[in-house]
Formats: C-alpha cells, structure tokens, sequence
C-alpha cells in the first residue's frame, strides 16, 4: 500500500530538500528516519524540491510500505527518528499511482519580507498582471517549461513585514523569490510598473533579482483523492518547539536592530 505524509520543516540547517553527495538535506533525513523505523527500503516522492534555506509547512511525499507496518508510519512514530527541526503532522492512504510529485494540482507559497516603507497600491498593481498564463522566463533561473498559470498573488503588510502568498500550478526554480524581488524593486520606488510588465517578455531575456531563501516557506499543496488525518499530538509537540525558536530569534532580531539605531548617524542642526 501507498501512505502519503505531510512534512514540514525549518530550512536553516540543511542543503535544500534533495538528497546531495555528502551533504545533509531534508530528504537525507527523512530517508534515514523511515530507514530506522524499517518502512521503506527505497526512495520515496516529494512535492517540490526547496533550495538550501527555504523552510515548509506542508511538503508532502508518498512512498509503499507492506500493509503490516501502517501503525509504524503515524506522525509520532516517524519525529521519534527526525531531528526536531524537521517533523511530519498528517498522514492519509494513497491510491495506487498516486504521486506526491505529479498529482499536485497546485502549490502555494509564502514569503515573508521584512521591509517598512513599500508603497503597497504600486506592489498590488504590479502583482496583478501576473495573475493567469505567461511565460516566466524572466522570473526563474529555468529556460524551459517556462509557462505556469498563476492563481493566486495576494500582498499584505503588518508593522513592516510584508507577506506574499502565492498560488499556481506549478513553479519554476526561484519564481517566487525572483517575483517578490521584482515586486520589492517596485515597492521601493527604484523600478517602475513599466519595467516590470517588460519582465513578462521572454523575448527580451532580462532577469528579475532574486530575494533571499530564508523568507520562503512551501505552505500546501493541493491533491484530489486524498483524505487527511492529523496527528494533534505532534502538531502540539512541534508548536512547542517553535514557540522556543521564536523567543530565541526574536530576542537575536532586536539585539541587531538595537545595535543599528546605536549606529545611525547623528542629525546635526
């Protein structure tokens, strides 16, 4: 039979999603894990490769077990293997062909952008004209399968962090943190609206900048068929755990920030 698990993790210390020589990845991980437990003996299906820094709340992957090993592959079962950085929240049976990869009907991200000050109306408008069909050549390191339907791009802002969620059918390498480096440019009043719609002429081969991995997360992906089970127990467990590293980075965050208001020059009348 196929079980289908939903991953989430905390991309600060590994070299991206996919297994690299000698280096170590979330999949390196997750495979030694259910290695341990004795479940898979293989590789397994994920629904999107994430580089080195970019974290996920709702990565999914699939693999075959023999029927009498269910019970093993349960959320608690399988974090009691994973380092506490990386950590599986809901199960479901898959169907016979079912593939995490290519069965994803679309993937949403979010990016979280520490950035006071943006105009916000001219992001919005910009974020418009991506919406639907277009070639994206411009907004990926890919040269090929460029097209992608975009169904969602929605910008909000709170107390400066500036939050980007996007939906589509499918993503090319770095699209979303080279579309919020675009959008950014616009924000800040050093690139115009104009420049950007020239960003969605292939033709022209002119690329978008490309913002930080730290500030991606995969949040979900979409299937058809498949039915959910959470596990609360590890959900709490992993809330708790965050709630740590929140405290930690945010005491780290306002010790930098203090340190640049001491830095500032001084206004001289």
């Amino acid at each position: 039979m196929k079980i289908a698990l939903k991953l989430a993790y905390l991309g600060d210390n590994y070299y991206g999603f996919q297994r690299q020589p000698d280096l170590v990845t979330v999949d390196s991980e997750v495979k030694k894990a259910l290695a341990q437990i004795g479940v898979i003996h293989g590789d397994f299906c994920y629904a999107g490769r994430t580089d080195r820094g970019v974290s996920a709340l709702g990565q999914v992957i699939d693999f075959w077990i023999d029927e009498d090993k269910e019970k093993l592959t349960r959320p608690r079962c399988v974090n009691g293997r994973l380092p506490r950085d990386i950590w599986t929240w809901a199960w479901a049976r898959a169907p016979i062909g079912f593939s995490a990869r290519w069965n994803a009907l679309w993937r949403e991200y979010r990016y979280l952008l520490w950035h006071p000050g943006l105009d916000m109306e001219k992001m919005h408008a910009a974020a418009e004209l991506l919406l639907g069909e277009h070639d994206f050549r411009n907004f990926s390191s890919a040269k090929v399968g460029t097209i992608k339907t975009v169904q969602k791009l929605a910008i909000y802002e709170q107390n400066g962090l500036v939050i980007f969620d996007i939906r589509a059918d499918g993503f090319l390498w770095n699209m979303v943190r080279k579309i919020v480096g675009a959008l950014e440019k616009v924000g800040a009043g050093q690139k115009d609206v104009s420049w950007f719609v020239e960003l969605l002429r292939p033709e022209l081969n002119c690329g978008a900048p490309t913002a930080p991995a730290e500030g991606l997360i995969l949040m979900e992906v979409g299937y058809e068929g498949l039915e959910w089970q959470l596990d609360e127990y590890s959900r709490a467990r992993a809330a708790r755990g965050l709630a740590a590293t929140v405290q930690s980075r945010m005491a780290g965050a306002n010790v930098a920030r203090e340190m640049e208001r001491g830095m500032r020059p001084c206004s001289v009348d």
